[in-house]
């Protein structure tokens, strides 16, 4: 007799090689933007791991593992999934940095009797890329604090239409597991986009405490993503000619 469990298994099985396939065609034609992703996420991993002693750091561990699901899942053809992830991604890694300033607040979102507020923490007067935020940990982080706020919302909004089911931007997906380079072009953008700001968010909040004792990691992952900041490069020693930089 049959077990009931191996139709199961062979469906799933199935979507398992079609995922295979999608990998292997987004990872074909997107090997260098995937390849400054990973970079983001080792990087993002780099100033996480040397935020020890301090109960946001399992918080932005969680953040950013949601970042390296989001890389499978897009690469996989869950494009919905790897938007959701990636939503997530930002909302864990912005209200690691909002509870670190704010004790009294975290202890009550971790006995969850408090929601953490995404407008609150992208505030432009009290947010935490603000500049009346920032300087109070870093003064020169505070000049290009609120273009990375504004990259950070845009990111968030666009995958939230994703997770709402916008059919402005559903109706580009695929019906089947299937890969779509339109889509996977639009998620990759996003999720540099949003890579970008939460390490310029971490940066902000941590570099005058961490760089002065940097082992020569922290300022090489500074230099790869911000070079074209005059602050950063000042900040890690570089020359200071202007740099031009297309961003979003």
């Amino acid at each position: 007799m049959t077990s009931p469990v191996a139709p199961i298994a062979s469906q799933l099985l199935n979507l398992h090689e079609d995922a295979k396939s999608v990998i292997t065609e987004a990872a074909e034609k997107n090997a260098a933007k995937l390849g400054r992703l990973v970079q983001f996420d080792m990087d993002i991993v780099a100033w996480v791991e040397r935020i020890t002693g301090r109960p946001e750091q399992r918080q932005l561990r969680d953040g950013r593992h949601n970042l390296g699901y989001a890389i499978y899942s897009a690469s996989s053809g869950l494009y919905v999934q790897a938007y959701a992830s990636l939503r997530l991604f930002l909302e864990l890694s912005f209200a690691s940095i909002y509870f670190s300033a704010n004790e009294l607040h975290r202890r009550k979102w971790a006995a969850n009797r408090a929601d953490f507020s995404w407008a609150k923490a992208l505030d432009e007067k009290e947010g935490v890329l603000s500049p009346n935020f920032v300087r109070e940990f870093s003064e020169s982080a505070s000049i290009d604090a609120s273009s990375y706020a504004l990259s950070a919302a845009r990111c968030y909004r666009h995958c939230s239409e994703f997770v709402h089911g916008k059919l402005a931007v559903t109706e580009s997906l695929p019906e089947t597991l299937s890969y779509s380079q339109e889509v996977m072009t639009d998620w990759i953008d996003t999720a540099i986009f949003a890579s970008e700001a939460v390490l310029y968010l971490i940066y902000s909040r941590y570099g005058d405490e961490l760089l002065p004792i940097d082992d020569g990691q922290l300022s090489a992952t500074l230099e790869d993503a911000f070079y074209h900041l005059r602050q950063i490069r000042q900040r890690i020693g570089l020359p200071v000619e202007e740099v031009h930089h297309h961003g979003q």
